[in-house]
């Protein structure tokens, strides 16, 4: 058998084996709290590995490795914002907002300012950018099954197919427990790899002397911790900070943890997590241009590295796992983005089933579950590019939403028309400069929406009357029993 067989085999029976474990979960859901939530009785370890999945599989791995092979050290830009903004999650508001027990960030935004128009818009903004997001992990796995020779397109498809199927019968639960299962795997094969990887390549003085002599490469450029350029670099970093901090994927594994500080904790834990594991698929993807320089597909760079470097069993189950990981990221996004539907729109706006609880419920959310998996392999289809389509995404969320939830956590006197007009006005803002519609002269296109944001949101709040804060002080009150 040859090792293109045998690698294709393992990876086969990896990924049914982590299905089987996913699948598990199905016989924990008995509502749709299990199904979003996994029932909020997640431990620290759980809470932990899946903060830390959401980022590793398309953008810290696959998406830091391509960028690094093409930029340099400077790769690792998407890994620093990952991190950063984790554990500012952790300490600004993990434990607050676990506190209240609410099933989505938007819950939060309702109770703050009381206005189905705030939830709606915020609500409309996060199912577009989770949608981008599931495309990214898309065009991941894409890369990490063209190693064997798989065409991406059609590796696209198997992908989405594959994490559709069980995330739409085992919910967070199956999630939960592919994602414990499989993340160890991925921290301590990526680390091996990169750094056999690095040794193939001559070490860092053979990634030296191929900076030096490479036309593809600047070499002072490559070597730079700002190479790709301080503007891009911010283009990256900063909405990924932003979503860190409001996007509903981190927020429904913190409303899963079992008590406000198991989400605090497992918050900065993942991030302090990423930032030590961020510097392996950087190694990795430099390492992978001086061993593969006419590699066509950049994002297959450390897959290609880890089957290259490794013995064949070995590099096709980490290849396996990563994979897995991908594809765990995507279905967490995908029930965060059939949670918005089912509790926000159906639930609350439309009034439907309002203790959420209904096995009519359970079938919305299945359902929403599968339109935005397909919606997610289009717009993959459409836009090339990992990390391109986790900023683009990233951008039109953050932009319109990070305002109003850090400003009503900060500022009491913050009011509904404030936050309308900033969700409007940075939204507005970020779409134009990622449309080309105005030129920001270099400056990311979410921080321009940000700013926007800021200054409607201030603005209004000071032209329009407060509610009073002990209305305010009453939504926002923990009910005793889930403290």
């Amino acid at each position: 058998m040859s090792d293109t067989a045998l690698m294709t085999l393992i990876i086969v029976a990896y990924l049914v084996v982590i299905a089987i474990v996913g699948l598990a979960g199905t016989k924990l859901i008995r509502g749709t709290d299990d199904f979003m939530l996994a029932g909020r009785r997640l431990g620290p370890f759980m809470v932990l590995t899946g903060l830390t999945a959401t980022h590793i599989g398309g953008g810290a791995v696959m998406g830091v490795s391509e960028d690094s092979y093409v930029f340099g050290i400077s790769g690792i830009a998407y890994s620093v914002g990952t991190a950063l903004g984790l554990i500012l999650l952790g300490v600004l508001s993990a434990k607050q907002l676990r506190n209240l027990s609410l099933r989505t960030i938007t819950d939060y935004l309702a109770l703050r300012y009381d206005s189905k128009w705030v939830r709606g818009l915020s609500a409309g903004l996060s199912i577009v950018a989770v949608t981008g997001i599931v495309a990214a992990q898309v065009n991941a796995a894409g890369g990490a099954l063209a190693i064997l020779g798989i065409d991406p397109t059609i590796g696209a498809v198997v992908a989405v197919v594959l994490f559709i199927a069980y995330t739409v019968f085992a919910g967070m639960w199956g999630v939960a427990l592919t994602d414990a299962a499989q993340i160890m795997i991925v921290v301590i094969g990526v680390p091996i790899a990169s750094l056999l990887g690095l040794r193939a390549a001559g070490g860092f003085e053979g990634l030296r002397v191929f900076a030096q002599t490479s036309g593809d490469v600047v070499a002072s450029d490559y070597f730079s911790p700002v190479g790709m350029g301080v503007g891009a670099m911010l283009g990256i970093i900063t909405p990924v900070i932003m979503y860190d901090l409001i996007g509903q994927d981190f927020y429904q594994r913190l409303f899963s943890a079992r008590s406000a500080a198991v989400a605090r904790g497992s918050a900065i834990g993942a991030g302090l997590l990423l930032l030590v594991f961020a510097f392996f698929p950087v190694i990795g993807g430099m390492s992978a241009h001086v061993l593969f320089p006419d590699l066509e597909n950049t994002s297959s760079a450390l897959p290609t590295l880890i089957s290259e470097v490794l013995p064949v069993g070995i590099a096709a189950v980490i290849v396996a796992a990563i994979l897995a990981a991908v594809m765990s990221t995507a279905d967490s996004l995908l029930i965060a983005g059939s949670t918005h539907v089912t509790n926000d729109f159906y639930r609350e706006i439309m009034g439907r089933d309002p203790q959420g609880d209904s096995p009519r419920t359970l079938q919305v959310a299945r359902v929403w579950t599968l339109v935005l998996g397909v919606a997610a392999l289009v717009f993959a289809l459409t836009v090339p590019g990992i990390i391109t389509v986790l900023s683009l995404a990233y951008t039109m969320y953050a932009s319109g939403v990070f305002v109003p939830v850090m400003g009503g956590l900060l500022w009491k006197r913050a009011t509904r028309a404030g936050a309308l007009a900033a969700i409007i006005a940075g939204s507005a803002g970020g779409l134009a400069g990622v449309f080309g519609l105005l030129d920001y002269g270099g400056v990311p296109e979410v921080v321009v929406g940000g700013a926007c944001s800021l200054v409607a949101f201030v603005v209004v709040s000071l032209l329009t009357r407060p509610e009073p804060a002990e209305a305010v002080a009453r939504r926002l009150t923990p009910e005793p029993a889930t403290v």
